[in-house]
This record gives structure tokens, sequence and C-alpha cells, in this order.
């Protein structure tokens, strides 16, 4: 496997001699795993910063794109369902500034997915499909074709994916699946568990692309998320949004149902990279916000609204736990009926030593360890940062006698409005984060902190 990615220095000297020692540019890989169903992200760091490297896995060429530092591009690969297994090429042409092509190549090992066989009993009519059935059924595939195929060049997501609910899989990507004794393509998503009515939300920003009832998937939403990413959002009961639409990471895009072919209600969640059938969790696994996001020059300043001297007055320190304290208050002094709310948080070390947090990056999930309304929900999916990947939390480091300040304006069922409640309670818990015999690094934070109720005034006055 390729080792973790290089960093690559520049010095600031302009002088010819250091000109003409200035590092090659540095090529790295971040997957998963290198096995058929995953996504990969290849970047290369001190190129060019106006020629993109050229780039190709196999043979099939790579697109790039700028990341967030000067230098650095970034590509996608998608290993298919069929993507054979054994050694796979990859070759990259770089160049650094002012200097000559640089060809370096690497050997990803790509190995066996193990993929299952899944016996299922449904409505016979989706087994062996009457005339009319399977003429609507080729009739959308020869649709879903083209509309693939006029997905945005561009970039329209702004960094790391999430999952669209908050639940554990029960149907793998990949599945040999047998419907009443007769076997069928393998199963090209993941099946995540939900109740009927569930919301469910964008992982990202991207383009709707479609939002129609299909005769396999049921009522079906598909995203654009440009360079040839899609996500599927099938077996839906209810559509918030409609083909053209624009939607933001959290959106809530639709509602989890039982439509088309199931057995029961669930959400069936699919990615693609162009034309490869790719298991979403292999996107939310990469660290997006790292490679296209700007790290902020104080990690414990989260919002422009700290600090502010016109805010409305914070609520007391909660009891402190581990060292930490807490406290909550709106970032304006008076909303109008239905104004979205938010509520700035801030969490404070008393302790002898710097503690680490962890803190959840994406503000939609952010509710499964920060409670407004009730406890912080247990989330089997969500990774903490103490793992490998890190993708959903980082570790932020609270020294003594400092505060980490960021603000939340979502709770677990979606935006906070301002209707009728006019205080939140909140809660932090990391408890759901580490299994109760697991170990942990020393002066990683790990329990809960009671907020008090924070005020928010609601106005009969239009803001």
């Amino acid at each position: 496997m390729i080792p973790a990615l290089l960093a690559v220095l520049f010095f600031l000297a302009p002088s010819p001699a250091r000109a003409a020692a200035r590092p090659d540019p540095a090529l790295g890989v971040e997957a998963r795993a290198f096995k058929p169903g995953e996504l990969i992200l290849v970047a290369v760091t001190g190129n060019d910063p106006k020629t993109p490297p050229a780039a190709s896995l196999r043979g099939r060429p790579l697109d790039f794109f700028p990341g967030a530092s000067t230098g650095t591009w970034l590509a996608f690969a998608g290993l298919d369902l069929d993507y054979s297994t054994g050694p796979a090429t990859l070759d990259a042409v770089m160049r650094a500034p002012g200097g000559k092509p640089v060809r370096k190549s690497e050997t990803l090992n790509v190995v066996d997915a193990g993929f299952p066989i899944v016996e299922l009993k449904v409505d016979q009519k989706f087994v062996t499909p009457d005339k009319n059935d399977s003429e609507r059924a080729e009739a959308e595939a020869a649709k879903l074709h083209k509309l693939f195929s006029k997905t945005e060049p561009k970039r329209l997501f702004e960094g790391a994916f999430s999952s669209p609910i908050p639940g554990a899989s029960t149907g793998r990507l990949g599945e040999r699946r047998v419907f009443n004794g007769q076997p069928r393509a393998p199963h090209s998503g993941m099946d995540l568990k939900a109740k009927k009515g569930q919301p469910v939300r964008a992982p990202a920003a991207g383009k709707v692309l479609l939002a129609d009832p299909l005769f396999f998937a049921g009522k079906t939403i598909i995203l654009d998320h440009g360079l040839g990413l899609t996500t599927q959002y099938a077996h839906l009961s209810k559509f918030l949004v409609k083909p053209g639409d624009m939607v933001k990471k959290g959106q809530i895009i639709g509602k989890v149902g039982a439509t088309g072919r199931v057995t029961g209600p669930h959400l069936h969640w699919a990615l693609k990279l162009r034309n490869a059938r790719l298991d979403p969790y292999s996107l939310v696994f990469l660290d997006l916000d790292a490679k296209l996001k700007a790290r902020p020059e104080n990690p414990l300043v989260r919002s422009s609204f700290c600090g502010l001297p016109d805010l409305p007055p914070a609520t007391a320190w909660g009891k402190a736990s581990g060292g930490l304290r807490a406290r909550a208050r709106a970032a304006k002094a008076s909303y109008a009926p239905g104004e979205g709310v938010t509520l700035l948080v801030e969490i404070q070390n008393r302790g002898k030593k710097a503690a680490f947090v962890d803190f959840v990056r994406d503000a939609a999930l952010r509710p499964l360890v920060l409670g407004i309304g009730e406890g912080p929900r247990p989330y089997d999916s969500l990774a903490s940062s103490r793992t490998a990947s890190g993708s959903l939390t980082e570790q932020v480091k609270i020294p003594k006698g400092k505060t980490l300040c960021f603000e939340q304006n979502q709770n677990a069922e979606g935006p906070l409005l301002a209707l009728g409640t006019t205080t939140y309670a909140l809660s932090y818990g990391t408890e759901h984060l580490y299994p109760s015999t697991g170990t942990v690094r020393a002066g990683l934070w790990r329990g809960r902190l009671a907020i008090p109720p924070a005020a928010v005034v609601v106005s009969t006055v239009t803001q």
C-alpha cells in the first residue's frame, strides 16, 4: 500500500541554487481499502499550480482538480464492483513550478472484496415483471444513462461527505442477491436501516438530477456533486426537492419509505464515479475537508461570532466534568418567528493539563454528540478520531485555561427555528464514540457536559 501523503516544503529564498534544489512533487493515495467497490483519492503536492499533473490507473486517465493548498492537485479513481484483482499501476507525470516533468509510478494491490450471496423474498412482479413493467424499466434505465452523461464537470461540493441518515447498514454493496430463488445483478449501493418518514439529508452540496418514481428503485433522488460524482437515494416515501434544485450539505431532500422492490422501509444509498459502482462510505472516509478547506488559523475559533462584543449574554457555565465546562448563548439578540437560530457553544478547559476533545466537523451530524433538547445519540457509523480515518471527527486540543468556540444551527431533526421554544438546553457527550472497554489516548476527554439552557428571544417584528 502506498504510504501517507508526503509533505513538500518550499523555502522562501528565491536564489537559483535553491530553485535547482527544489524537491520534486510528491504523489500519494488515500483510500479505505484497495478492493472492488472503493473510491480512491490521488493527491499530488508541490506541483505547478497553473498546470495540473497527468495520471492514469491501469491506463485509464484521471481528471485532476485543485485543492486548497497552492500546488496541490486531486483526482478520484473508482474501482467498480467488477474491477479485477491484482496489481494496478498508477502512472503520473508531475511538474514542479518552473521545473521539468517528473514521472512516477506506484503499484496498488487490489484484493478480493469477498461479496456474499443473499436470498430475499419480494413481490413476484419485481422478479418477473410483465411486458409493460419490463418496458418501463428499460426506458428508465435509458433515461438514467442519459442523465449520468450530463453531470457537471466542475466541483459542486465544498468538502467532506457525510451519511444521509444516522443509521447502521443492513445491506452491503456488491451482495450477489437472489430474489425469490432467482439470481439478479449485484447490489449497487448500501441499505441503511431506518423508519418510514425519517429525514434523508444531502451528504454534500449538489444539484438534483432526478426526483421521480422508478419501477425497481421506487421514489428516487439522484444528486450530481460534480466531477463525475453522483449519489442515489431510493425507496423514498416523499420528495422535498425537484430536478434542477441546488441543495446544501445537510439539507433534507426526502423521507425514508418502502417503495419499489423492497422487503421493508429503508434507504438505498448509492455512489457512482461516472459508471463505476462504489460504496458511498468509501467517499465518507476521505478527509476532503483537509484537502479542500483552509485550516483555521486558530483551531479553537470555529465561528465568526466568537469574541464579538455585542453578543447576547451567555448562560452560566455548567458543572465541570473531567476539567471541562461549557455554556451557550444565542448569536443574535432576537429572531423573527420561523427564522433560523444559531447558538454559540463554548467549551472551556479548567483542568491542570491540556485536553483533547472529539469535535464532529459536520454540523448536521454534530447533534450526535451535541444534544439540543435531548442527550447525544448513539451512532455506530460515526468513526472516532482515534481511528485511522478520522474522517468525521477531529481531536481539538484545548490548552489549560483556553476555550473552544463553535456555532450550531441544527438539532437532530433539522434546522433550529425560532418558533414556540425560547430556551434550549444542551449537552455535549462523547461516550458513544468509544466502546466501553476500549482504550483511548492520554489527555483525550471522554464524558458528558450539561449546558444550562440558552435563551432565545423571539420577536414579532421582522428582522
